[in-house]
């Protein structure tokens, strides 16, 4: 996987239209990983600070209470979708991801990754996604960009408003 440069969408894929493409990016954010982890995790939040996520419900938290499985109804533009992913906390502190485990869509999986500079830390959001039905691919390019830009500057506002 090629390292993602600040504004910058690096797609990975294989070749024909079944395989999901990778589209990742970074910020920096004034904080530590601990202190945007409590924001990128508390799910139940997100349609606070992510116009497009309409309804969460933490299904399933971990011994710390960070949600591991957890169900999302979200507004696509084209379609409303809902879907239930599953988080995995074992890469914690310097990455965690999640996968689909049922809904709406095909396929779905991601990464939040944490690289402490000082006081900011460079957040990388990752994500693939199959939607499952036909998409025109500027369209599908169009919003997989918006989905981790959207992400990356809701969350860096998220944090550093406090």
């Amino acid at each position: 996987m090629q390292r993602a440069g600040h504004g910058h969408t690096v797609r990975q894929g294989g070749q024909g239209a079944d395989v999901a493409d990778r589209v990742k990016d970074s910020i920096d954010i004034k904080g530590t990983s601990e202190e945007i982890l409590e924001v990128a995790a508390d799910y139940a939040k997100y349609p606070e600070w992510q116009d497009q996520v309409k309804k969460v419900e933490v299904l399933e938290t971990d011994e710390d209470g960070y949600g591991t499985v957890v169900y999302y109804e979200v507004d696509a533009v084209l379609k409303k979708l809902s879907y239930t992913l599953e988080y995995d906390y074992t890469g914690w502190p310097k990455y965690f991801t999640w996968k689909l485990r049922g809904g709406d869509v095909k396929s779905l999986d991601g990464r939040y990754g944490f690289d402490e500079f000082d006081e900011v830390t460079e957040v990388t959001y990752e994500i693939s996604v199959d939607p499952g039905f036909k998409i025109p691919s500027m369209l599908r390019r169009q919003g997989e960009k918006q989905i981790v830009s959207t992400a990356l500057k809701g969350l860096k506002k998220r944090v550093e408003s406090g």
